[in-house]
């Protein structure tokens, strides 16, 4: 994949990266409330404009010494920008700019893993599970001494910022949160487990699968494959039509 394909891969989740310069929710103590004050111009915004962050900073916190972009005034309103897999900083390279330019202080880091981040000791267990990446943000802001901030991410980075939220929720002054993957719950979810999971199970790995399903009630193909089927079509064709374009 050449360079250029990949900055265009990164501008495409860069443009869905806008929602947090306008769509920024802030909380209160028991409901997602009202808009936050500050408001961007947004009006001569173009994807694209930006390729690279100016330079990147090198800061030990926790179990990594952490590589990230920062942009704004370091007296700013912070937020912090997390990325998802397989994307990186870059996603938010156009986006960064634009809330610095309304005096936010703008953190976006690697995030373990992937560029410049890396463990501290080569003894430390690679562990690649959401808590340990929203622990790694929350002890990025203990070294930066940043006491609260907005979170804000999309893909597996919407997901860290969701579990920051939900944990240390003093430490979170918005949470703007970008695609579908949440916090989950297993009890929850091997509660919910049923037919309607099977039936997902046999439409994708059983060749015997028309036969089966013809076994299952029409109620639960109505009420729960239907759905799913209906968001997994959605999903593949949107893929497909990203990786088409980037050929």
């Amino acid at each position: 994949m050449s360079d250029q394909t990949k900055l265009d891969r990164r501008r495409f989740f860069g443009t869905a990266a806008m929602t947090l310069a306008t769509a920024q929710i802030a909380l209160d103590d028991s409901v997602w409330a009202q808009p936050a004050r500050k408001m961007l111009d947004t009006a001569g915004f173009k994807a694209g404009t930006n390729t690279s962050f100016a330079s990147l900073k090198q800061l030990d916190a926790g179990l990594l010494n952490v590589g990230y972009a920062e942009v704004g005034p370091a007296g700013g309103e912070p937020v912090i920008l997390l990325h998802g897999w397989p994307y990186d900083i870059h996603s938010f390279v156009d986006v960064a700019p634009l809330l610095a330019s309304a005096s936010y202080r703008v953190i976006v880091p690697y995030v373990r893993g992937y560029g410049t981040t890396r463990f501290l000791s080569d003894s430390t267990i690679r562990n690649g599970q959401p808590s340990a990446l929203a622990l790694d943000a929350i002890e990025l802001m203990n070294a930066l001494k940043i006491e609260k901030a907005t979170l804000a991410g999309f893909d597996w980075g919407a997901r860290t910022a969701n579990i920051m939220a939900a944990l240390w929720p003093e430490r979170c002054k918005a949470l703007v949160s970008v695609s579908g993957y949440l916090i989950g719950s297993r009890q929850a979810a091997a509660a919910a487990r049923g037919r309607a999971a099977m039936v997902v199970s046999i439409l994708f790995r059983d060749r015997t699968r028309p036969r089966r399903l013809r076994q299952v009630s029409p109620r639960i193909l109505e009420t729960d494959l239907a759905p799913r089927l209906a968001q997994m079509e959605f999903r593949r064709r949107h893929f497909r039509s990203q990786r088409e374009s980037l050929r």
